[in-house]
């Protein structure tokens, strides 16, 4: 009964230990990640790039459905 718990309790150290180190490494981990930083911001500009040209062809289009919009109104 005695090393049951003793088991127990051994297991339930372990875990919390790995807990306990999980979250430092993780911590440790984000603070070094600053090189990455420009990296992904980068990345970012890029995207916002790509973004406003879909947006410009995007208002090009709608700009021809409403020329075609007029143009069928007026046809009819």
């Amino acid at each position: 009964m005695k090393i049951k718990k003793t088991v127990i309790v051994f297991f339930i150290s372990i875990v919390v230990a790995a807990a306990v180190l999980g979250l430092t490494g993780r911590a440790i981990h984000a603070q070094s990640s600053d090189s990455s930083d420009s990296v992904v911001a980068a990345k970012l500009d890029k995207v916002l790039v790509n973004q406003k040209s879909i947006m410009e062809d995007l208002a090009a289009m709608k700009e021809e459905l409403r020329i075609i919009k007029v143009r069928i109104t007026q046809a009819q």
